[in-house]
């Protein structure tokens, strides 16, 4: 029913731990999926041992070598009429697919969780990991200047990445919060994670993405339900 999309890269000893955390806390039916950089020859090889010991699925980036890269790769790739972006730092609480779930009615085909320590997450303005309808991104797309098919603006290195997705998903009417189900997220720069390579990668270029978002925004802003 859920395809849980997980990009990493150089965490392969992270992902052992996150099969285990999303099997645990996940009782509908789901699929869970490493989506890794060709380069990372330390998760392909860790991913490829799960996947062989049935704990998950596994395939390589053909987009930028970025998250929105990943995930447009993860979704392209499966089929379930559902998906979650994930990532290889968040802690999935038992109960949290049933309440999206339970959320996505009409008109809602976005549905975000409570990572615990975004303010704008919390006050259910935004989502930094969702719940995304298969049929949203095959009729409309989440990117409002590219063809249907496509979830996440590759243009971004990291960060307004999912700024830009939910913006778009709540001009059109259809994401709703559900701070009931509980992703954390394991962030270092709460406290709550290590800061590794990976975490200093994906701030590298933060004001430039912060650029990039200035300058697409207006793209969405006359969007309406």
């Amino acid at each position: 029913m859920i395809d849980i999309l997980i990009p990493t890269f150089g965490r392969s000893h992270r992902l052992s731990r996150v099969a285990a955390n999303v099997h645990a806390a996940t009782t509908v039916p789901h699929y869970l999926v490493f989506i890794v950089e060709r380069e990372d020859g330390g998760s392909c090889a860790e991913a490829a041992r799960l996947a062989a010991a049935g704990q998950c699925g596994w395939m390589i980036n053909e987009g930028a070598a970025s998250y929105a890269g990943a995930v447009n790769t993860g979704y392209r790739h499966t089929s379930d009429p559902y998906f979650f972006l994930g990532s290889d730092d968040v802690y999935f609480h038992p109960g949290w697919a049933e309440c999206v779930l339970a959320a996505a009615v009409p008109p809602f085909r976005v549905v975000g969780t409570n990572d615990t320590i975004n303010d704008s997450v919390l006050a259910g303005i935004h989502a930094t990991h969702y719940l995304v309808e298969r049929g949203y991104i095959e009729e409309l797309g989440g990117v409002v200047d590219e063809l249907p098919g496509t979830v996440l603006h590759e243009g971004y290195d990291h960060n307004y990445t999912d700024t830009e997705f939910i913006e778009v998903a709540t001009k059109r009417g259809v994401f709703t919060p559900c701070l009931e189900a509980v992703v954390e997220h394991m962030h270092f720069a709460f406290g709550k994670g290590p800061r590794d390579a990976t975490a200093d990668r994906t701030i590298r270029r933060y004001s430039e993405d912060a650029r990039i978002y200035e300058s697409r925004r207006p793209l969405w802003e006359h969007l309406t339900p």
